[in-house]
């Protein structure tokens, strides 16, 4: 009589072992995932230059909070009678030569001009843009993907050294499970041979009958009932045989497949990188490159006080730049006195309140009101002492007077 030992079961080595490997296989899936997705949003972000679209990089923040540094925006061509209010635009900058500009259009400017506005920029840009110089309105936007690209322009090569060797370590975790996808089942000569269609029994085991062949030299054997040749039987763990059959089964993408997947997409990227907008596409306040020179409002000299008949006094002064907007006359603390109706005027006639106790004392100063647009005036000039005073001496009438 032959007995045979026929073992159940899996031993803890063997279900440790299986952990494993299926930790392989999930870690590699995810990384392999990973890589999928940064190489679909590369795809996306160059690949529309193909079709004659004009993918660009944000620098800056001017159109915060909808857009960010790094991302990709795809500009769709338009003609020009299309362009319309609202539109984000991808346009020649007229402030710079040769390079572009990319904000919203709010509203038509002169002549048929558009007029361009960063959202988070309190002001529209200084120059409106010609219809004629747009080439494109945002279509699509692809987040974060040139976020190294803004890096290096910044210099910030930490940053940049980190995500290279981030890139390296998920492109080496796609490649974990390649024994697994390498290797077969542990027990090929014991017949585990995935889709071999044998029977199988319960409890992890199974057998394999060889009606035509003779048993193999030192095999156990057992009888047949049904016929008087022995018929060899093999014990197989059939859970660990039909996963390592349906890993087996899976494509066999090797590391160096996945490299030059990435190496071409990589190298389709950079000849076709997003080009950038020297006036930040949506999303930088733009720097024009000029020189400025500081102006200043010439102020008023020689100030003089000429007492008049009538109980007020004439101011005169001098001025030796351009004729201005006006002049104004004011006292020390800043109440005006009197302006000039324009800036051909050399004095002005002032006259204090009545309501001043007499022998109060003014000091008279002279401000020029610039003829350029905005506000600006001229630094107050040197004063000139005048007092509200009686007049004949009586007390009971009052005027101004020049205090000699």
């Amino acid at each position: 009589m032959v007995s045979i030992a026929v073992h159940g079961g899996h031993t803890p080595h063997d279900v440790l072992h299986d952990v494993v490997d299926w930790g392989r296989v999930v870690v590699a899936t995810a990384a392999r995932a990973v890589v999928a997705t940064l190489l679909g949003l590369a795809l996306w972000s160059a690949a529309p230059a193909l079709l004659g679209w004009h993918p660009t990089t944000v620098m800056t923040g001017s159109m915060a909070p909808r857009l960010a540094p790094g991302d990709v925006v795809v500009s769709r061509p338009v003609a020009p009678a299309e362009i319309r209010p609202g539109q984000i635009l991808l346009a020649d900058d007229p402030d710079q030569p040769g390079h572009l500009r990319m904000h919203r259009f709010v509203e038509p400017g002169p002549d048929g001009t558009v007029v361009t506005k960063g959202d988070a920029n309190p002001q529209v840009d200084s120059t409106p843009i010609e219809r004629s110089a747009v080439h494109g309105v945002g279509f699509l936007r692809v987040p974060s993907v040139s976020t190294p690209v803004l890096w290096v322009r910044e210099g910030r090569w930490v940053e940049v050294g980190t995500v290279a060797l981030a890139l390296v370590a998920v492109l080496l975790l796609c490649t974990v499970d390649a024994p697994l996808r390498r290797r077969g089942p542990r027990h090929r000569g014991d017949g585990g041979h995935a889709g071999s269609g044998g029977p199988t029994g319960d409890g992890g085991r199974e057998a394999l009958i060889a009606s035509a062949a003779p048993p193999a030299v030192g095999a156990h054997s057992v009888p047949d009932r049904r016929s008087s040749r022995p018929v060899p039987r093999h014990v197989d763990e059939r859970g660990r045989a039909a996963r390592r059959a349906a890993v087996q089964r899976v494509p066999r993408v090797g590391q160096t497949g996945v490299l030059g997947l990435v190496a071409v997409v990589v190298g389709a990227s950079a000849v076709l990188v997003p080009t950038q907008a020297d006036a930040a596409p949506f999303g930088r306040t733009t720097g024009t490159a000029v020189q400025l020179t500081a102006g200043t409002v010439p102020v008023v000299t020689t100030l003089s006080c000429t007492d008049s008949s009538n109980g007020s006094v004439v101011i005169g002064w001098s001025y030796a730049g351009d004729p201005p907007k006006s002049f104004t006359v004011t006292d020390e603390t800043g109440a005006v006195l009197a302006t000039t109706a324009d800036g051909q005027a050399r004095s002005a006639t002032v006259k204090l309140s009545s309501a001043l106790a007499l022998g109060t004392r003014r000091t008279v100063q002279v401000q020029t009101n610039a003829a350029a647009p905005g506000a600006w005036t001229s630094t107050q000039s040197a004063g000139v002492p005048i007092q509200f005073t009686s007049l004949l001496g009586l007390g009971l009438v009052s005027g101004t007077s020049c205090v000699r």
